[in-house]
């Protein structure tokens, strides 16, 4: 019997549509501590077909292509339209893969953001994916007003490593946040359900097996990630605000976000709400940014905009340093670096200095982060 070990961005898509399920655990233990040999793997392209016809495979909402799978040796990697291998020829902790058929596993959220954080530094493009990135580049450089020589190679090469860390902060961002993203144009983003995972889940996860491969990439994800977003905007403007200046980011002191503010009996009588939870929270420095989405906030209609509007005059009052954010004022890079200035200048420190590469990493940093889509922001 051949058994598919599902993987990489394919376990994101499984984990979203499985996370929509009743009584899914993302962080069950099947005890599975090695791949079997390659002849009890799905390694080729006409054993994942017959696979994909059973009714277990056909739930998982696997709608990109190609599809991940691990594999246990090089020798039975494959690569196709339909499947993409990766080996994985160690040990697994625990709590590394959830089995949802009797032939079909899907990693975890926890061993998924691995995987995402283990991504090799790629050593060359392909054609067509070397042409896009110098097309993209050249459409920043012309944006920015930079003159001069296109990029060189070995700077294309570096974004990439660059965005393959992002995606596995953003995931893991998302995997510990209190909403669901929207998996196909039909759903929408689910709000106020119950994280999947949490940052001290990774860690403890990684502690479990110290010297495991990819450990030492796993905790810088767990540390750049964040805990309890609210929202795939306010995971965005989370990392986009203080993902350090190399990555594209704008280097600013954590939030944490979602925090409950203290209220004082003499604070309670300044404000109409019995608790109020901030978006992004610097709680020393005093600063609050609250993101008004259209769909948890104009689509709900004036009672729901009254609302936040006296949470933010409360805030006011209580003594707090308020930015109110919509889609449109961050959905371009200036707009962001916009509110990334008028945020340093709230907290008291200054934004560093960005080279002109650093600037168009920025460009493309805002561009693999922010939603597209302001519905599911």
């Amino acid at each position: 019997m051949e058994y598919a070990f599902i993987s990489h961005a394919s376990a994101v898509e499984a984990t979203w549509s499985l996370a929509r399920a009743k009584g899914f655990s993302p962080l069950d233990d099947e005890g599975i501590w090695m791949l079997p040999s390659p002849e009890h793997c799905v390694t080729t392209q006409e054993a994942l077909e017959q696979l994909m016809e059973m009714d277990g495979f056909k739930g998982l909402g696997l709608r990109s292509r190609p599809i991940d799978l691990l594999v246990p040796t090089v020798s039975s990697r494959s690569r196709g339209k339909l499947l993409t291998c990766h080996v994985w020829n160690g040990f697994f902790p625990e709590r590394a893969f959830i089995r949802v058929h009797e032939r079909v596993f899907v990693s975890s959220p926890l061993f998924t953001v691995l995987q995402l954080a283990l991504a090799p530094h790629p050593s060359r493009l392909s054609r067509r994916l070397a042409e896009e990135a110098a097309a993209e580049d050249a459409r920043i450089r012309h944006e920015l007003g930079m003159e001069g020589a296109a990029a060189a190679a070995q700077e294309l090469l570096a974004w990439e490593a660059i965005a393959r860390e992002a995606r596995a902060i953003r995931t893991m961002t998302d995997f510990a946040g209190t909403y669901r993203p929207a998996t196909s144009p039909r759903d929408g983003t689910s709000y106020d359900t119950a994280p999947l995972m949490t940052c001290d889940d990774l860690k403890s996860f990684l502690d479990s097996q110290p010297s495991m491969r990819g450990a030492r990439k796993g905790y810088g994800v767990a540390a750049r990630a964040f805990d309890r977003s609210g929202s795939p905007m306010e995971t965005a403007l989370a990392l986009l605000l203080t993902l350090p200046v190399e990555m594209g980011g704008f280097g600013l002191p954590r939030p944490a976000l979602n925090r409950s503010v203290p209220l004082s009996p003499t604070d309670r009588g300044l404000t109409s709400q019995e608790e109020m939870i901030a978006d992004l929270c610097w709680e020393h420095e005093g600063l609050v940014i609250e993101y008004d989405s259209w769909e948890r906030h104009g689509r709900l209609g004036a009672a729901k905009i009254a609302k936040d509007h006296a949470r933010a005059n409360s805030l006011t009052a209580l003594g707090w340093k308020t930015l109110t954010v919509g889609y449109a004022q961050v959905a371009s890079v200036q707009g962001m670096a916009l509110l990334a200035r008028q945020a340093a200048r709230l907290l008291g420190c200054e934004l560093a200095e960005s080279t002109d590469l650093q600037k168009i990493w920025r460009s493309r940093l805002h561009a693999l982060l922010m939603p597209q889509d302001e519905r599911h922001a």
